[in-house]
């Protein structure tokens, strides 16, 4: 069985959640009740502790978007750093805050100074007061991180929404090659009989019963390989929605099905490109400019003015008031350091923001290339290939039961099926995923294209 495709390039509330429990007949022969259970919240039936697993259905991308945005812990955590960077906004707004100062001199001395005869008390206020613009450059720095922050929040839900969309029509792919390898199973049984009954009627040679044999047990081995692929999807799904589990329902995906409208690349290179990510480069740009504005600002000194009263209990307790001025003198530390790194800092966001934005352009053609070419292998294999390889399989079983074709021609037919199947399922997986991508880079969310419910699905 070929892999199925895999592209380079890694939505109403959850709509049912179901309790995954051992099926028994009643279950079974009560589906409306089962279906009530199916709009409920997941709760305990009556069943064994070690049977019970959670898992909620999902049915369409937009089910699996909503749970994961109410749910993801990547999400919370951008949400945590946008908060910070507000706090930190705060922070920058706030002035300096005073100092006050006692001081007690001339305490315990000897001769005049003994005891508390010569001591004079002090008591000041002190400023230190912002120079050269700081406060306003720090709460434009800040300002910047906060907008910088934003932008990453929202990158971060569409990086989820195209995760969630590509794991789901991975899911859904990987059931649907479960019932590809299951149908494969079953169609290597109707030949193996066939040809048991031929071998036994003397119509047929025994070594080619052996070749039917090896040919059901193969198929056997890819259906096996198959539900371990589905059962690995599954998981990835349920981590990306944060749910003990989850299922899929491949049979009533037909949001799966639609290739929606023939791509047109003429019309997708002239639509704009994605700002979000472009606007994200920019804002780096700007917040690193604001950092290295910042620290100029802070090579320039601060002045601190402080003013006091200070009492004499020699002279009987007169007072006098005190003045004074601090300046630092930038001799050694100039704040060089911390220059040259928000310098450097500033041209490397440049630096990125340039490869960005070459990437996303080069990005987006390869993935409408991709799409455009998986469309149209999608729709070949569903118009022609696919219906072409059932007639043929099917007239290839009859022709054999009735002793027109050898075992070798089935065989090739059936196989001819199968690798139909598998790569119209993989084609679909394609487009599915490669839209998501599209929808990322163009800096929106993932939704299915809108189709009438189809009567039936090849």
């Amino acid at each position: 069985m070929p892999p199925r495709f895999r592209p380079r390039f890694p939505l109403a509330l959850l709509g049912a959640a179901v309790l995954v429990t051992t099926t028994t007949p009643s279950d079974a022969a009560d589906p409306p009740a089962r279906r009530r259970v199916a709009q409920a919240a997941p709760t305990p039936v009556a069943s064994p502790p070690s049977s019970t697993v959670f898992a909620f259905v999902i049915a369409s991308p937009e089910q699996a978007v909503d749970l994961a945005l109410a749910r993801a812990p990547i999400l919370r955590s951008a949400e945590a750093g946008r908060r910070a960077a507000q706090g930190d906004r705060v922070t920058a707004g706030l002035r300096p805050n005073p100092d006050f100062t006692l001081n007690a001199e001339n305490i315990g001395g000897s001769g005049s100074y003994g005891g508390l005869r010569s001591l004079e008390t002090t008591y000041s206020l002190s400023q230190r007061i912002e120079t050269g613009g700081k406060r306003q450059a720090r709460i434009e720095a800040a300002n910047r991180a906060v907008a910088l922050t934003g932008l990453d929040v929202e990158a971060v839900r569409l990086d989820l929404v195209r995760e969630v969309v590509r794991a789901l029509a991975d899911a859904v792919a990987a059931g649907r090659a479960v019932e590809i390898a299951r149908e494969r199973v079953r169609l290597a049984d109707e030949v193996l009989r066939a040809t048991r009954a031929r071998v036994e009627a003397g119509r047929e040679a025994f070594p080619q019963q052996r070749r039917a044999e090896v040919a059901r047990e193969t198929a056997a081995v890819f259906a096996e390989r198959a539900e371990r692929e589905a059962a690995v999807a599954l998981r990835a799904l349920s981590v990306l929605l944060a749910t003990p589990g989850v299922e899929v329902m491949p049979a009533r995906a037909a949001w799966f099905d639609d290739l929606g409208p023939r791509p047109d690349p003429a019309r997708a290179a002239s639509l704009p490109p994605g700002q979000l990510d472009r606007t994200r480069l920019d804002a780096l740009i700007d917040q690193r400019r604001a950092e290295l504005d910042l620290q100029r600002r802070n090579a320039i000194p601060d002045v601190a003015v402080g003013a006091g009263v200070r009492r004499f209990r020699e002279a009987g307790d007169d007072t006098a008031f005190v003045l004074g001025l601090s300046v630092p003198l930038p001799v050694f530390d100039r704040n060089q350091g911390n220059i040259l790194r928000a310098g450097a800092e500033l041209s490397r966001a440049e630096a990125e923001a340039e490869r960005g934005r070459l990437f996303l352009d080069a990005a987006l053609a390869d993935a409408e290339r991709r799409l455009d070419q998986a469309w149209h292998a999608a729709d070949l294999l569903r118009r022609v290939v696919l219906p072409a390889a059932t007639e043929v399989a099917a007239a290839a079983r009859e022709g054999y039961a009735a002793g027109k074709f050898s075992l070798l021609e089935v065989l090739d037919a059936q196989r001819a099926l199968s690798d139909a199947r598998e790569q119209l399922n993989a084609a679909r997986l394609e487009v599915q995923q490669v839209r998501a991508d599209i929808a990322r880079l163009r800096g929106r969310a993932a939704t299915p294209i809108p189709t009438a419910t189809p009567a039936g699905r090849q």
